[in-house]
């Protein structure tokens, strides 16, 4: 058996991307590993090496791999189509594709520590180490193949979304006793969950967490959010001028200086389409988008009217229009008038007329990011579903939504994917597991076209603070959630 074949200098062969299933655990493969497939006995990496078949004699040859020495755990397939039912039927295999045949219904993973997707990137492709002369493939789009839909990491961007900000009771109270104040927020790098601890004064465990020795309070966390092309979430508090603090119930104000820390870790755009962005008096909703303002970010889901509230937020990202359409569904006594400040409503033609204006005024891409739903709970409700399907028909290209505080179902329609809930994100409900775990959406394009989208797992630590936990370890119960709120939901 020779060593992998990792010269990346010829332009005529196709880099060579390993994947698995969508809801694999799976996160990294190395050639030390793949190794390991030939040997007898011993803890492999992957159950089996899934190709398609065309394909594999060359792939098999970069990897320094004989279809003989690993055969009881090569499964060779007709096409690509085979290829992603194979993986998703098993959770734990993994196989290798080309660059062009990258899609979100696989998960992407490292090769050799480097990862061709996701906000930690690399720059080119002449980093990649693993490539193969591959025999043509009819089946991939040709836009995927040329122009601006092929995946190139050096014109590639990517988006990074959280789920619920508050900046008020817990967080708030929290970040005065911390050594590094309100900084701390996102100085979370790697967790531990550790087990459960009771009971909460609602009679239910919480989570116990800790930071991975070396890897906690990294700021990990910043910088994957510093470093997307563009960062969101939901903004669960309004900023009013006069603010007060509240350490109980669930009315919510947050001091508007504690935006700075939002910003300056890495976030874009707001939504304030929510059902507490009234809190402070629906007459002062302005003085929370000016706020947000103020503090070098943007904010769509609530306006001084209706028309503002309504209005589609754009931005540019790499010559790539972004539009966002933020909606809430849940506190309708706190939407806007048509001379009366307040939230967007949720609303199929509202919505419909949204995204085409976002269209109109030049949008590529269009996100919906809608507040919705019932609290505490994975699965999403009949209306829920009946919004995101009207949504994908009307033009949308992804839902990332919150509310529930837990992480929630996912779903895909029409090849789009439907996140109904990402859950808290810097958030005080420390009294359950569920309301202290939440996922991060990040997604990789080409263009318009999405390339790749994961959810990463996290905790919240020292009621505030999220940090990612691993995938493969402590997020499986975290990922399990979600599966289970997805059971029966079209999946990839």
């Amino acid at each position: 058996m020779g060593s992998p074949n990792i010269s990346p200098t010829s332009d005529t062969r196709s880099p060579l991307i390993p994947v698995a299933g969508y809801r694999s655990t799976l996160t990294a493969l190395t050639s030390t590993g793949v190794a390991r497939l030939a040997e007898v006995g011993g803890k492999q990496p992957i159950t089996k090496l899934i190709l398609i078949r065309p394909e594999s004699a060359a792939i098999l040859e970069a990897l320094g791999l004989s279809a003989t020495s690993i055969a009881s755990r090569l499964t060779l397939v007709a096409d690509r189509i085979a290829l992603k039912a194979a993986l998703a039927a098993d959770e734990k295999a993994a196989g290798f594709v080309r660059l062009a045949a990258l899609e979100p219904a696989l998960r992407t993973l490292t090769w050799e520590g480097a990862d061709i997707v996701g906000v930690h990137h690399i720059e080119t492709l002449a980093e990649w180490p693993l490539r193969a002369e591959l025999p043509a493939d009819t089946s991939i789009p040709a836009e995927w193949l040329t122009g601006t839909l092929a995946y190139d990491p050096a014109t590639a961007w990517t988006l990074a979304a959280g789920g619920d900000i508050l900046l008020d009771r817990g967080v708030s109270y929290r970040s005065k006793r911390a050594t590094r104040g309100v900084d701390s927020f996102f100085d979370g790098g790697l967790a531990d969950i550790t087990g459960t601890t009771c009971c909460s004064q609602f009679g239910v465990p919480r989570v116990a967490a800790r930071y991975v020795s070396g890897g906690g309070i990294n700021g990990l966390m910043r910088s994957l959010f510093q470093q997307a092309d563009l960062s969101i979430a939901n903004l669960e508090s309004p900023t009013p001028k006069k603010w007060r603090q509240h350490n109980s119930g669930t009315t919510f104000t947050g001091d508007p200086a504690l935006l700075r820390v939002v910003k300056e870790a890495g976030f874009d755009f707001l939504s304030l389409a929510n059902n507490h962005i009234g809190d402070g008096g629906v007459y002062r909703i302005p003085e929370t988008i000016a706020a947000v303002t103020a503090a070098g970010m943007q904010s769509g889901g609530a306006g001084a009217n209706l028309a503002e509230a309504q209005r589609p937020w754009l931005t540019d990202v790499g010559g790539i229009t972004v539009g966002i359409v933020a909606v809430d569904q849940v506190n309708p006594s706190t939407h806007a008038q048509v001379n009366r400040p307040g939230s967007a409503p949720i609303g199929v033609p509202e919505m419909r007329a949204s995204i085409a204006a976002a269209r109109a005024a030049g949008a590529d891409v269009v996100i919906v990011f809608p507040h919705w739903g019932l609290e505490f709970q994975a699965q999403p409700t009949a209306s829920q579903r009946r919004f995101a399907k009207r949504a994908i028909e009307a033009g949308a290209d992804m839902i990332l939504g919150s509310h529930s505080h837990w992480a929630s179902a996912m779903e895909i329609i029409n090849g789009k994917p439907v996140f109904y809930s990402m859950g808290n994100f810097v958030f005080d409900q420390n009294w359950s597991v569920e309301t202290s775990e939440g996922i991060v959406i990040e997604s990789t394009f080409a263009g318009s076209r999405l390339v790749s989208t994961r959810m990463l797992p996290t905790v919240i630590l020292n009621q505030s603070q999220p940090n990612f936990v691993d995938v493969a370890t402590d997020g499986v119960p975290i990922m399990n959630r979600v599966w289970k709120g997805s059971k029966g939901l079209p999946r990839w």
